[in-house]
């Protein structure tokens, strides 16, 4: 940790001194409570996730100095203070944000949840999409944002992966289907990795925060339900939150192809890894997926 705040104290003359506890890690980062309000997250160079971590940094960057702080009843995004990036080293990047309140919920308990307690916290969460759709999409046109789609992209980077040539043909189907729903529109700013480890909830009082922008880009507003096909009625809740928030229903097809995009970067990023019964369990939902999507 010394380490790291040697590189970073130039850079930031108001850096706290360590230690920084650890409050969060993912595929591609780890983010430390700086005790002053402010959390430090650091971009890995490489991990088995697709793409590559200098790409992860700028694409959050871009997005956090486009729509940080952005708040409304139902939803609440970081600032950003700072970000800058590592010449060389084990991490590409970093940003610095306001410490946002509440913690990730808990995919077991909430899952299996008494049906009331699951659909509230659906609902909540589709409310919370629709405000994002609807605050960071005027946001993004002023500022004539060039991020793109994270299904194509995601997508794109998987094929390079693939061994059995039937997920290719997979991935050829849905890129294409994608695409022919993007051009008939509409299209919106989207989170684009919109999971229950991505969200922060302090209370039903309080809005939903939404943290990891690095997937944030223009897309069909499906593009944020696409993790959520394997979470069964808590999925139908989100949906249904978002439809009473905009007026508008979510195209359940555009839904599907979404979700099997995602089940096809899951193939890619884990393989056959893991317990067989998981390499299993991950080509059923890719089946699953591609047939709701019209794409046996």
């Amino acid at each position: 940790m010394n380490d790291i705040h040697d590189m970073l104290r130039d850079a930031i003359p108001d850096l706290p001194a360590p230690p920084w506890p650890l409050i969060g890690e993912g595929l591609w980062s780890g983010i430390h409570d700086l005790g002053d309000g402010t959390v430090l997250k650091l971009i890995r160079r490489q991990t088995t996730g697709l793409g590559s971590g200098v790409a992860v940094h700028r694409r959050e960057a871009l997005a956090l100095a486009l729509l940080g702080g952005l708040e409304t009843a139902h939803l609440c995004l970081p600032a950003l203070v700072a970000e800058g990036t590592f010449e060389s080293g084990p991490h590409a990047g970093w940003l610095r944000m306001t410490q946002l309140g509440g913690a990730a919920p808990d995919e077991g308990r909430l899952v299996y949840a008494p049906p009331e307690t699951r659909d509230a916290f659906g609902e909540r969460l589709g409310a919370a999409l629709a405000d994002f759709h609807e605050e960071a999409t005027p946001r993004a046109t002023a500022a004539a944002s060039k991020l793109g789609d994270s299904i194509a992209r995601s997508l794109t980077l998987s094929r390079d992966r693939f061994s059995q040539p039937a997920d290719h043909h997979a991935a050829d189907a849905v890129l294409a289907a994608w695409a022919a729903e993007c051009a008939k529109g509409p299209l919106v700013f989207t989170h684009g990795d919109v999971n229950l480890s991505n969200l922060l909830d302090a209370g039903k009082a309080s809005p939903l925060g939404l943290i990891d922008f690095a997937e944030t880009g223009w897309s069909l507003a499906e593009a944020d339900f696409r993790h959520l096909d394997a979470f069964g009625p808590l999925s139908d809740a989100v949906m249904r939150g978002y439809a009473a928030r905009t007026g508008r229903a979510v195209d359940r097809r555009r839904a599907a192809l979404a979700a099997a995009a995602n089940a096809l970067c899951t193939v890619a990023i884990e393989g056959a890894s893991g317990h067989p019964r998981e390499a299993i369990r991950r080509r059923g939902q890719l089946e699953h997926c591609l047939e709701a999507a019209g794409l046996t």
